[in-house]
């Protein structure tokens, strides 16, 4: 059964071929006269041409940009407090993000910055709600995090070593351009980990601790099992339009809350790994990569249905008389397959991550509530990540 909820998803897209032609005259349309387009002034955007079509998009409709680059994977607040101030400086009315996630989660930082006189770090410690913000509109270069229409920014604190987010529904971004033929020259690594990225922001909503199968489950299995088809196949066909397509359109519903509503959500495995990010900078794709599988085999045995109904609908594993754990152990030796198939690391070996900095990774873990933990489909204390951090070192694969 779907428990209550409310959700409004008030994004404008303009998905397909050549959409940024079509930038100058949205923005018009907007009624917008002043522009800060923010970016992480890489070579891609020169190379292609696309910073300076929007450039001139916006030109030929008179509307004023102004830029800040700089942006770097695990988007650092030290960016964002120069972005409110030139913003304010230069009175914008609007943030333009040119780029994935950590440029599209900058940018909304930098709105809910240049809307008030408050520190915007405090609305990511909770001390503070926001209340307003500018609007924001993503040119989606990088399929990953769907913050193209999340409510969700995700700011690293570099000098406190805190990753945090906000979660409200005014960050939902206005307007989203979405062009997937500009994805067919993506390193393999980054198109490897936004199809991770993609991959863990459903499974972190699929694996609820209700054990009744309903649309939204099978809505979800759909989309998992579409991205270990094409997830694949794209970095065998990089200028396959149709994949980038699907994966570009997978980024946004895997993250905007379309397959997680009326349920409780898990979210373990990026507590977990958005730590490994905080401390080593670690991307992170890269971080989900090598948290998922010792998440999933800590907790599986405690669900075994929900777990064993994955790998049945996503991986295709036969029931062959086995048990529900046994299926649902075969599901995560798949997933973990499914990663290293992309290139990406499954343990901390993989990415040569130390160990010695677990016990202040777990003390930055915002555990919570009456029990003192995290997770939704097994909730799970200090013990509980420092054996799940221990378990990625040493990649154990033993049932």
């Amino acid at each position: 059964m779907l428990n209550n909820f409310e959700i409004r998803i008030g994004t404008q897209f303009i998905f397909g071929r050549n959409v940024v032609s079509q930038v100058g005259k949205r923005m018009r349309g907007m009624g917008i006269h002043r522009v800060l387009i923010h970016h992480d002034g890489g070579k891609f955007l020169y190379d292609s041409g696309i910073l300076n079509r929007i450039k001139e998009s916006l030109q030929k409709e008179d509307i004023y940009s102004t830029e800040l680059a700089g942006v770097r994977p695990n988007p650092r607040l030290s960016l964002v407090r120069k972005g409110i101030e030139l913003a304010k400086r230069e009175k914008v009315d609007l943030i333009f993000a040119v780029g994935g996630g950590s440029v599209i989660d900058s940018a909304k930082a930098i709105a809910m910055g240049a809307a008030t006189d408050d520190d915007v770090w405090d609305y990511f410690t909770g001390a503070k709600e926001p209340v307003n913000t500018l609007p924001v509109a993503a040119f989606v270069t990088y399929p990953a995090a769907g913050s193209e229409s999340s409510a969700v920014a995700v700011i690293n604190n570099a000098e406190e070593g805190k990753k945090l987010l906000v979660s409200n529904e005014i960050l939902r971004p206005a307007i989203a351009f979405m062009q997937p033929e500009l994805t067919s020259t993506l390193p393999d690594f980054l198109s490897a980990c936004g199809i991770v990225d993609m991959f863990s922001h459903v499974c972190e909503r699929y694996f609820s601790p209700d054990e009744e199968i309903g649309v939204i489950d099978r809505m979800a299995e759909g989309i998992l099992k579409t991205i270990v088809a094409v997830g694949s196949k794209v970095l065998r066909e990089p200028d396959n339009y149709s994949c980038r397509a699907e994966l570009m359109w997978i980024a946004t519903i895997a993250q905007n809350n379309t397959v997680g509503i009326g349920r409780v959500q898990d979210w373990a495995t990026h507590e977990i790994g958005n730590e490994l990010s905080a401390l080593y900078d670690v991307p992170h794709g890269a971080t989900i990569s090598i948290i998922m599988g010792a998440w999933m085999r800590y907790v599986y045995k405690k669900k075994p249905f929900r777990f064993c109904r994955y790998a049945k609908e996503v991986f295709d594993v036969k029931s062959e008389n086995r048990s529900d754990e046994e299926i649902a152990y075969e599901g995560i030796l798949r997933t973990e397959e499914f990663f290293r198939g992309l290139g990406m690391p499954t343990s901390f070996k993989d990415f040569d991550i130390p160990t010695n900095g677990i016990e202040d990774m777990l003390d930055r873990i915002a555990f919570r509530g009456t029990d003192d933990r995290i997770g939704g489909i097994v909730r799970l204390n200090r013990d509980d990540c420092r054996a799940i951090y221990t378990a990625a070192f040493e990649n154990n694969e033993q049932q």
